[in-house]
């Protein structure tokens, strides 16, 4: 009797342990069915989200970091991420905003210039350019066949090293070290390439121009593909020597970065870049233009070859409204011009031009 009860028992158990074990196995079972999401939602919103950089200062290591909020569209299955005609993704960071006089942003593809171009920012930025522009350039091309590249050619008379322009010709190689390149030999490659390969555009260089210049071609619709250095930072001096050509004193300073200047929110005190190192990203438009004057105000545009230039349109025509006010006016006072007296044309056009100067903030076409 004794042993019947205990084997009633240890039966008793097993069955216990038994519908514990399949009690837990279901509740786990629920558990996990409830926790799968369906991620293709966060995956587009992931690939298009923008990351904004840390500003760092050169005299501290803490960074200064500006929180800006962006817009993200997502993609859904029946609208897939855009591509261009090889068939690459195009990385764009908001949506396109309309223009007004506060706010502009120009959506264009990204090109990153890594890992074959580690100090080819230059070509890159332009081959950006010229893909919006709605060429098939590619960077590498760029960089191996169009760019004017130049060891420097270094010579030596007395204390002074002579070398090659960095306006003229890329210091070193693109797809390995370097020092860079400004507006000059920039334009050099993109007239080459636009002229080998059917033309329509012109490229100017707008060097010098104020930045109120570069607003003024983006509320036009025109990009700008400009200097200034690598995440805003305080550029650091490095090298001096005279141009080869010229004699003229050259400073070279590091941290010189080239990028697309794609957009403006002047409410928010930004500016949007298509940088080939981090690609599109906002930073302080103050710190922006302060970085743009150290780099020797260095700007190229890209045109229509048909059709008029709509900045400096702008500007003419201002001249003109304001010469024709000041015409109106004298012929008001009723002030006439003495017999045998010829008019002075030359102080006109003088005065003119110191208006049209004063009216484009110091800078002349």
């Amino acid at each position: 009797m004794k042993e019947l009860i205990v084997r009633i028992t240890v039966l008793t158990l097993c069955v216990i342990v038994l519908l514990t074990v399949v009690i837990v196995a279901i509740v786990r079972n629920e558990d996990t069915s409830s926790a799968e999401v369906d991620l293709s939602d966060y995956y587009y919103v992931a690939t298009t989200e923008t990351t904004v950089v840390p500003e760092t200062e050169e005299t501290t290591a803490i960074t200064e970091v500006t929180t800006v909020s962006e817009e993200t569209t997502t993609v859904t299955e029946t609208e897939p991420p855009l591509t261009d005609s090889a068939g690459r993704r195009i990385i764009t960071s908001r949506q396109r905003k309309d223009y007004d006089d506060n706010s502009v942003y120009i959506d264009m593809e990204n090109i990153l210039q890594l890992p074959e171009l580690p100090v080819g920012c230059e070509i890159t930025a332009l081959t950006i350019l010229l893909r919006h522009c709605g060429f098939d350039a590619e960077k590498t091309d760029m960089a191996l066949n169009y760019l004017p590249i130049s060891w420097g050619n270094a010579r030596y008379e007395g204390d002074k090293t002579y070398k090659d322009s960095f306006f003229d010709y890329f210091i070193g190689d693109p797809f390995g070290r370097g020092y860079g390149c400004f507006s000059g030999a920039i334009e050099k490659a993109a007239n080459k390439y636009i002229s080998e390969h059917g033309g329509g555009y012109v490229v100017k260089n707008i060097s010098g121009a104020h930045p109120d210049v570069l607003y003024d071609y983006l509320a036009a619709g025109t990009p700008v593909l400009c200097w200034a250095t690598d995440g805003m930072i305080e550029p650091e001096y490095y090298e001096t020597w005279y141009d080869n050509e010229t004699g003229e004193q050259l400073d070279w300073y590091l941290n010189e970065h080239c990028f697309v200047l794609a957009g403006f929110n002047m409410d928010a005190d930004l500016v949007t870049l298509n940088d080939p190192m981090k690609g599109i990203i906002d930073y302080n438009i103050n710190k922006f233009e302060t970085r743009y004057d150290q780099m020797y105000r260095q700007a190229i545009v890209i045109l229509p070859e048909e059709g008029t230039d709509p900045v400096e349109s702008i500007y003419a025509e201002t001249a003109v409204s304001e010469t024709e006010t000041e015409t109106t006016a004298t012929e008001t006072a009723g002030t006439t011009i003495p017999e045998g007296t010829a008019p002075e044309t030359e102080s006109e056009t003088s005065e003119v031009d110191e208006q049209y100067t004063e009216t484009n903030n110091g800078w002349l076409w």
